[in-house]
């Protein structure tokens, strides 16, 4: 089993290091299908997806960050201002999600994504768009936008990446490759955050050998060294693509989030 987790999170580590996700869009449905395997209280398994998904996003983001960074791929003043928001609220947030139903931000979530991803999709001209980056918002704004999406990340365990990269290079004037490297580094300290956060949760059911919180080390630390392999290949095939090639991968993700989403509950 734990082969299987390591390979795993070794593909989705080049994803992540593609684009500048932690991983989690690919981490939740597997572990909802390979964690019943495991000695877990399946009472409990929503939030054991999350946490360890979470996890596990946290170490990838890391390791494609410090990649992204040293290539010098990363704006860390609006890194500052989306993290402190989404730090924020992924802590505040994951005290809650046991409590309250998300299906309403579920559905708005899933109608933002498909949006963006049409949008991806139908753009046929990003060559020019990547010269010219429109600036909307100031970069303050970005502790609002960070915030919603710690809510996100700590609810659903997708670790906000989907959703920093549009706001990045749509809203706050940031080019698409930087903006999946300022991506990533943002994701790292949000999944930091709200893994801990989930840590501290004292579960109701049974508690696995390995399980502290709502994070299960057995499948989380295997699926984090594997996509911390595989997010090294990751940044090295997003510097060499065009930014274009790069966001019909990026839509087909949302769409594959979209389905996750819609159907989690």
């Amino acid at each position: 089993m734990s082969i299987i987790f390591l390979l795993t999170g070794f593909i989705t580590g080049i994803f992540a290091g593609m684009l500048g996700v932690g991983g989690g869009v690919i981490f939740v449905p597997m572990l909802y299908f390979l964690l019943p395997f495991t000695p877990i209280d399946r009472s409990q398994i929503s939030y054991i997806v999350i946490g360890t998904s979470l996890f596990a996003a946290a170490i990838t983001s890391i390791s494609s960050a410090a990649n992204h960074y040293f290539r010098n791929n990363v704006d860390k003043r609006k890194a500052f201002f989306l993290a402190l928001g989404s730090i924020t609220s992924s802590i505040l947030a994951s005290f809650l999600v046991i409590k309250i139903n998300p299906f309403v931000l579920q559905i708005i979530f899933a109608f933002v994504f498909i949006v963006i991803a049409i949008k991806m999709l139908t753009e046929g001209r990003a060559k020019k768009q990547e010269k010219k980056n429109t600036k909307i918002l100031s970069d303050y704004l970005g502790i609002p936008f960070g915030f919603a999406a710690g809510i996100f990340a700590a609810f659903t365990g997708l670790g906000g990446g989907i959703l920093f990269v549009p706001v990045l290079n749509y809203l706050l004037g940031v080019e698409f490759k930087k903006s999946i490297g300022t991506s990533s580094l943002i994701i790292s300290a949000t999944g930091v955050a709200a893994a801990l956060a989930y840590s501290f949760h004292k579960p109701s059911g049974i508690i696995a050998p390995f399980q502290l919180g709502y994070v299960y080390f057995i499948a989380g630390l295997p699926l984090a060294l594997g996509a911390a392999a595989g997010a090294y290949f990751g940044v090295k095939i997003v510097l060499g693509f065009q930014a274009k090639t790069i966001k019909k991968v990026f839509s087909v993700l949302l769409i594959i989030a979209v389905i996750k989403i819609l159907f989690s509950f």
